[in-house]
């Protein structure tokens, strides 16, 4: 009487329900898709993920299980085999975190259990009589629930967030930063990364993410220890010279389940506890995970399908084929986040947000699209992840069901906070003329063309009331349609 028990790619960890139960009598199921391995993701994201599944899957039969590990031509026929195979009573499975999966596996008829990778139960917060309607809200609420940076009701410091003390731009010289976690790979991964480099895009960066249990937690003491600390103060600064700053770059360990968020919290609250972090780096890190983390998972679950078809802004451009190919760009910021995303499949929130979803937002670039792209571009791309980040919070789709304003910038946000503008062939400060940056032009076209739909978004009313009354209105919008191509790529030659 063989029950089976399915394991995701991001599933990889033993140490939650229902593993303490299951016995050497339920066998483990792991399934290659060639469906998904065979789309056009970062060569670094298919690699980490299908070197991830084969180490866990080790790992599960030196405890004594039997793994039916196997490659299909979708998740469909794996399942399909396997029951062929090993004929289970019940195949059951933590419940996947994208919205499609759980549809797909009930329609298998796979059993789904609930999931445990994350703090907050979905299901309390859809059964109660008033939803959560911003993050922080659900923050302030996750800060007491959990305990975490609390004296009693009162969060440590008298503070709820120090948002003022960590937007400290780039410093002068670009600072000095600590190289990130990594470790060598072994003759299986280069073997693996050596096949599918022909068939995918950017480059192998492979030994800079973990790719085992063990790797991950000594990913997360390293980043407790060199560079969590100095995390707070410029999180919200980028740079052409660095790819990482002072990011911990967990994230990818946690999606996948290698790490926990709890183990997470636990870690850095004993730092902080112990004087090793400061306040404002550990409460703007911790904010990420309980915060920000869990409530894009709620927002997920408590959405329908018709959700990612969000587009308030009727933006329909297509992307630019850099963007595809993480391939060059005229503009120096676009040229310099694209290269980091080419070289590691990661950038940072700045980068993401501010620069990518930014110049999305401002050249009408379809955000359907562009979220289905950083799926598939990002180490850490996940359905759950970057479909409110992109269509609530990235490109203002949803039109505030996410964000309560548009995070949009021109080229004078860009200067304060990056080295970016440094030798580009625009200036940040010109918003008409043959050296205008196109999101400089775009930031103001984009407040008087949105004129109605933003009418009512009151944290940009200030904005939106002086680029109606800027005296060269005329001129910005006679300008827009050249900096939209240049942003989309459709130029070929610098001013």
């Amino acid at each position: 009487m063989t029950q089976t028990f399915f394991v995701l790619g991001d599933q990889l960890s033993t140490g939650v329900e229902p593993w303490p139960i299951l016995s050497p009598d339920n066998v483990i199921l792991m399934i290659e898709s060639e469906a998904l391995i065979c789309q056009p993701r970062h060569l670094t994201r298919v690699g980490l993920y299908l070197s991830a599944m084969r180490n866990f899957a080790q790992e599960l039969r030196q405890k004594g299980f039997v793994v039916d590990y196997r490659r299909a031509a979708d998740f469909t026929q794996g399942l399909h085999d396997h029951q062929r195979e090993f004929c289970p009573t019940e195949i059951s499975m933590n419940a996947p975190r994208g919205r499609h999966a759980r549809a797909l596996f009930l329609r298998l008829g796979v059993v789904l259990l609930p999931d445990p990778f994350f703090l907050t139960n979905v299901e309390e917060v859809r059964s109660r009589p008033k939803k959560p309607t911003s993050m922080e809200p659900f923050y302030r609420a996750q800060r007491l629930r959990l305990n975490v940076l609390m004296e009693g009701t009162e969060p440590v410091g008298g503070q709820w967030n120090f948002d003022t003390e960590n937007r400290k731009p780039l410093p002068r010289g670009g600072g000095t930063w600590p190289e990130p976690w990594s470790a060598a790979l072994t003759q299986d991964e280069v073997a693996l990364m050596n096949e599918l480099a022909p068939t995918h895009p950017g480059a192998n960066a492979l030994d800079v993410w973990p790719r085992t249990r063990a790797q991950a937690i000594e990913q997360l003491h390293d980043a407790i220890l060199r560079i969590i600390p100095l995390f707070g103060p410029h999180e919200d600064a980028a740079s052409s010279d660095n790819w990482h700053l002072a990011h911990s770059r967990l994230s990818p360990a946690l999606n996948m389940g290698l790490l926990h968020p709890a183990e997470v919290v636990e870690a850095v609250s004993a730092a902080f506890a112990a004087g090793r972090i400061p306040l404002a780096s550990a409460e703007g890190f911790l904010r990420q995970i309980i915060g920000w983390r869990e409530w894009v998972y709620v927002l997920h679950h408590l959405r329908t399908a018709e959700y990612e078809q969000e587009n308030f802004l009727a933006a329909t451009h297509p992307l630019p084929e850099s963007f595809a190919t993480m391939g060059t760009h005229e503009m120096r910021c676009l040229n310099a986040v694209l290269r980091h995303l080419h070289d590691y499949g990661w950038n940072h929130h700045i980068e993401r947000l501010m620069v990518l979803a930014n110049s999305a937002t401002l050249s009408g670039m379809n955000p359907l699209a562009l979220t289905r792209w950083m799926t598939g571009a990002y180490v850490d791309g996940a359905e759950w992840v970057m479909e409110a980040n992109v269509i609530g919070m990235g490109t203002f789709a949803d039109g505030g069901d996410t964000g309560t304003k548009p995070y949009i910038g021109g080229g004078n946000y860009v200067n304060k906070m990056t080295n970016f503008c440094k030798g580009c062939a625009f200036s940040p400060t010109e918003r008409i003329g043959p050296a205008a940056c196109p999101l400089t032009t775009l930031y103001w076209d984009f407040l008087i063309r949105h004129e109605a739909p933003l009418a009512k978004v009151h944290r940009i009313a200030p904005q939106r009331k002086a680029a109606l009354a800027r005296p060269d209105r005329a001129e910005i919008t006679a300008q827009a349609p050249n900096a939209v191509a240049i942003v989309l790529g459709r130029r070929h030659s610098s001013p």
